[in-house]
């Protein structure tokens, strides 16, 4: 019996621990709602004399709903019956319809709208206090928000809390990945180069066409000889010049695809990490209650302390790779590197189904590598075909013959590299599949277990961290295959035209 009122006064005192997610980082100002500690994407911040807060993640924690109009630039905040209204820049705000003047703007920074601190009490009759000394906010709504007394416990199970990401943030603009393409090529100085290259080109191959009065079938007047095969050379500088532009929009379209996806990848890490520093934080305060009713030592607080700690230098990193990957897009579509948005494009999971055989046919058609390397045999066999022996100096036959088996050892060298780039991708697709399905598998494991802690916490046999953890699980196993789905998107853009791996980079210039 007595372990079982020591159960249950783990249990009830725990609950006090559950608040919902904020998803960020807390800076030099700290936040406390309800007695846990926010993590926000946007630190809180002091202008003019004033402190503001992320609103989202503040207002829901306190149980408001949060809605935001991207074109009017507008946040729509209710409870119970309560419904508030903020526009982007104004010092006015409204409370059912009711002005309420505020001590600063609304601002926009990382993504989240900053609201002044005042205004929480005002708007949600919450208690807020701002501890200068420590630069702490503590916030609160709680009818009672005293330390939890044995006596006043009961043993009647609360509602189960679910585990839901409050990541969400607000974006001055979004982004497509459709138009994040257009916006690369257009900045790009490698399209403007090509596109210069090719007016040069053929401006060079009308002028030298003008000397051309047949086609030489063979050896015969060694000026009109050379005159064609200058012009020759000129036909194919200007085809190669309309093939390599093409070549380099599509290593941009690849090397956006590929940043574009990374930059999912990074914000889900960021989710991720926010999870697992409120894991942390739950697993601290169970600690130090175990300790405090003599049920563990300093050790295991020691030990959960650690543990925020990694995690909070990991939320560090994984924002920092965010910031990355953010000014990696920007400096190719031609943003400035502080600028952020909306990523609307999602890779959604699909079976790959091809022929890889197929495809290796249809890549070495259509490859501009192979054309390119074709059309220098051609031009080595031309030489060949009108060699003059009777030209004093001339290169000798046997080493033009040479330069002919050069071209062709060249084109088969291309060919190759580009039939195992389209085999190794699609070994890395059908790979990246596998480890899909397993997380699926996973995922009905893992979503089974949660629901299973649910069911159990409503009757009084599991702990709010029981329920937190095994949904945190399932969030974790959901993003991992959402990064697997995008990871496969890029390389389905590659398997279809493998050179780009290698014109991706040049073409970004």
């Amino acid at each position: 019996m007595k372990r079982f009122a020591v159960a249950l006064l783990s249990t009830l005192v725990l609950t006090s621990a559950f608040a919902s997610l904020a998803g960020a980082q807390s800076g030099d100002i700290k936040v406390i709602i309800n007695g846990v500690t926010q993590q926000y994407t946007q630190s809180p911040v002091v202008s003019q004399n004033t402190t503001l807060v992320p609103l989202r993640g503040v207002f829901e924690s306190l149980g408001a709903q949060v809605e935001w109009d991207s074109k009017a630039k507008k946040v729509t905040a209710s409870k119970s019956e309560d419904t508030l209204t903020l526009n982007i820049g104004s010092k006015l705000a409204y409370k059912n319809s009711k002005p309420v003047q505020l001590d600063v703007a609304t601002q926009i920074q990382k993504g989240q709208v900053l609201v002044p601190l005042r205004f929480v009490s005002q708007s949600l009759g919450a208690k807020v206090n701002w501890d200068q000394t420590s630069r702490t906010v503590t916030i609160s709504n709680q009818a009672n928000a005293s330390t939890t007394d044995i006596n006043s416990l009961s043993s009647k199970p609360l509602a189960a809390p679910v585990t839901k990401v409050t990541y969400d943030t607000y974006y001055n603009d979004s982004l497509t990945y459709e138009d994040a393409v257009k916006l690369a090529i257009a900045d790009s100085t490698s399209v403007k180069t090509g596109e210069v290259s090719i007016d040069q080109a053929g401006k060079i191959m009308k002028e030298t066409g003008k000397n051309i009065d047949f086609v030489p079938a063979e050896a015969g007047n060694e000026a009109q000889d050379k005159a064609y095969k200058g012009y020759a050379q000129t036909n194919l500088n200007y085809e190669a010049a309309k093939k390599n532009l093409e070549m380099t929009k599509e290593g941009i379209e690849y090397n956006v695809k590929d940043l574009y996806n990374k930059l999912l990848q990074k914000q889900n890490a960021v989710k991720l990490a926010a999870l697992n520093i409120e894991d942390a934080e739950r697993k601290l305060k169970v600690a130090q209650i175990k300790r405090d009713n003599q049920m563990s030592s300093d050790y295991e607080v020691t030990q959960a302390t650690n543990q925020l700690t990694q995690n909070q230098a990991a939320l560090d990193k994984a924002k920092k790779d965010l910031d990355s990957a953010y000014v990696s897009l920007n400096q190719v579509i031609g943003y400035k590197p502080e600028q952020r948005y909306e990523l609307k494009d999602k890779p959604v999971y699909s079976e790959f189904k091809d022929n890889v055989e197929t495809k290796v046919s249809q890549v070495l058609t259509s490859s501009t590598a192979i054309w390119l390397s074709e059309q220098k045999v051609d031009l080595a066999e031309l030489s060949l075909k009108l060699y003059n022996f009777s030209t004093p100096g001339n290169t000798p036959y046997e080493a033009e013959q040479l330069n002919v088996d050069k071209a062709q050892y060249a084109t088969e060298g291309t060919k190759r590299q580009l039939e195992e780039a389209v085999r190794t991708i699609y070994n890395n697709i059908k790979a990246l599949e596998s480890q899909y399905s397993q997380i699926q598998a996973g995922l009905v494991s893992a979503r089974s277990a949660a629901d299973m802690a649910k069911k159990q916490f409503d009757v009084g046999l599991a702990t709010e961290l029981q329920v937190y953890e095994a949904n945190l699980k399932v969030t974790t196993a959901e993003q991992q295959a959402e990064d697997i789905v995008t990871s496969i998107d890029t390389l389905k853009m590659a398997y279809g035209k493998p050179w780009v791996l290698q014109g991706a980079a040049s073409g970004a210039q």
